[in-house]
């Protein structure tokens, strides 16, 4: 019984076999970083115990079959040719998610109106690249144990400095938005980031980050 198979990083073209949906114990799928095309098998509804899903960085389209999982731990469908719009509903209600990855997915909505079932668990979120609108501080205020966000090149508006950066968070992304306000002072406490290319103003507190972090705001100093 096949329970873990990882075949990223190789020279895979044409379409993912439908038979791999006859693998239900399943539960580590590794496809990424390949040249696989077309459509996701419909047959992979069938694999109900997926736990770990990576098909990122290949040439997928849509439609993405609605996945019949009990709760799904990680998802990287990230820079594919998808264009979901919203982030799937079996995605959202899972109670036991810790890294989401859909950077690039054609993800447009308003991120406060996403309600996923939980945020505890989140470790990784990251929508980079997509059309996303609105405000990341319910989502990332709602978080534990978040170590990493990245939502680049987004339509992301909101008062940077209302953001509560928690302790556990040791990356964020922000930059290519429409952030505006101050930086707060907890960004000593990353270790990465970028906040480059947005609206923000007032004096940089204290930190070990390199200018570029800043760049092209409106009147940081």
């Amino acid at each position: 019984q096949v329970r873990y198979l990882d075949l990223s990083h190789n020279l895979l073209t044409g379409q993912i076999p439908s038979f791999f949906g006859n693998f239900k114990p399943l539960d580590t799928l590794t496809l990424s970083h390949n040249g696989l095309s077309g459509t996701v098998p419909k047959t992979f509804a069938n694999l109900t115990k997926i736990f770990n899903l990576d098909l990122s960085y290949n040439q997928l389209v849509d439609p993405f079959p609605e996945l019949k999982v009990i709760g799904i731990d990680t998802i990287d469908l990230s820079y594919n040719r998808f264009n979901l719009v919203q982030i799937p509903s079996w995605i959202t209600s899972s109670p036991i998610i810790s890294s989401l990855k859909l950077a690039k997915c054609g993800l447009k909505f308003k991120l406060q109106d996403w309600k996923p079932k939980t945020v505890y668990y989140y470790d990784y979120i990251d929508l980079s690249d997509n059309l996303i609108s609105g405000s990341a501080v319910k989502l990332v205020n709602s978080t534990e144990y978040l170590k990493s966000f990245a939502a680049s090149n987004n339509q992301l508006k909101f008062d940077f400095g209302t953001l509560k950066i928690p302790k556990t968070l040791k990356s964020l992304d922000l930059s290519k938005n429409l952030l505006f306000g101050k930086v707060p002072k907890e960004i000593s406490g990353l270790e990465k980031l970028n906040v480059s290319v947005n609206h923000l103003c007032g004096a940089i507190p204290a930190n070990k980050f390199p200018a570029a972090a800043f760049k092209d705001n409106d009147c940081l100093c």
